[in-house]
């Protein structure tokens, strides 16, 4: 098993791409801490992933607050007994462009999106430079590698995030600390679903829209953005360090006209959506 005796620490891991990765590490042997705002969802997770090798458990936590950062990497180090993985993928997405975005939407998003990822990968970091080395992995969004209208504040952050990784894999390479993001596209999560009933459109027709112009005709399973992550955090990525990995089926690389916009395709971007 890949992360046998391996501590990993996921936020926004109460559903979606943050349930599906807790999920995937625990059944690699990890001990893994999820966070999120829903201790119900949390139960759920707890309950999918119990009888694999390794196990879950749950801190409440709410990212918005600066005051939860630290404390948060505390406790799951307590609790865990050290920490070898940080992801980094609760997120917030709002729907509204640069007119419309509110400045308590701009701040929401600046601190689950940015300040998050920030200040808790600098204090694992540190826990991790003491033991001797460690991972973290970022979750961003193919819109943080390209635009779409109507998501202002989502766009400016996850792009935000990109370069975060950047400069903090730089920071602790010679530390053994790697730092890798991953860009997801279009998945199947709860945030999607949502999206459907925002815009009055029902699932069917919203991913029928959305196969249509995708390169690989299809929509991405949390499974497999889950799988990507792992990679990043495992030794099969030991020399991997300042990437940023897309796991979008092509769309970013599809050139003018291969994204349609999702308002008008009605499907939600990727990433971790509303998972803080």
């Amino acid at each position: 098993m890949r992360f046998d005796g391996r501590c990993v620490l996921v936020t926004g891991a109460t559903s979606g791409i943050g349930a599906a990765t807790a999920k995937t590490f625990a059944a690699e042997g990890a001990s893994v801490v999820i966070t999120g705002r829903n201790a119900e969802r949390a139960a759920t997770v707890i309950a999918e992933g119990s009888g694999k090798a390794g196990s879950i458990v749950f801190i409440a936590a709410d990212l918005r607050d600066e005051n939860a950062y630290e404390p948060l990497i505390a406790e799951a180090t307590d609790r865990l007994g050290r920490l070898d993985v940080l992801v980094n993928n609760a997120g917030i997405l709002h729907w509204a462009g640069s007119l419309e975005t509110t400045p308590e939407q701009w701040a929401e998003a600046m601190a689950v999106n940015v300040n998050a990822p920030f200040f808790l990968s600098r204090a694992a970091a540190r826990l991790m430079k003491a033991q001797g080395g460690g991972a973290i992995v970022n979750v961003s969004s193919e819109l943080g590698l390209y635009a779409d209208s109507g998501t202002t504040s989502y766009c400016t952050t996850k792009g935000a995030v990109v370069q975060l990784t950047r400069a903090m894999a730089l920071d602790f390479a010679a530390d053994n600390v790697r730092v890798n993001c991953v860009c997801p596209g279009r998945t199947l999560t709860p945030l999607l679903v949502g999206a459907m009933t925002q815009w009055g459109v029902s699932l069917e027709e919203g991913l029928a829209r959305r196969r249509e112009w995708m390169p690989m005709k299809r929509i991405a399973e949390a499974d497999e953005i889950a799988r990507v992550i792992m990679f990043l955090a495992s030794d099969d990525a030991s020399f991997v360090t300042g990437a940023t990995l897309s796991a979008d089926g092509g769309t970013s690389i599809a050139g003018p006209g291969g994204a349609a916009s999702d308002r008008q395709s009605g499907a939600a971007p990727g990433g971790s959506g509303a998972g803080a």
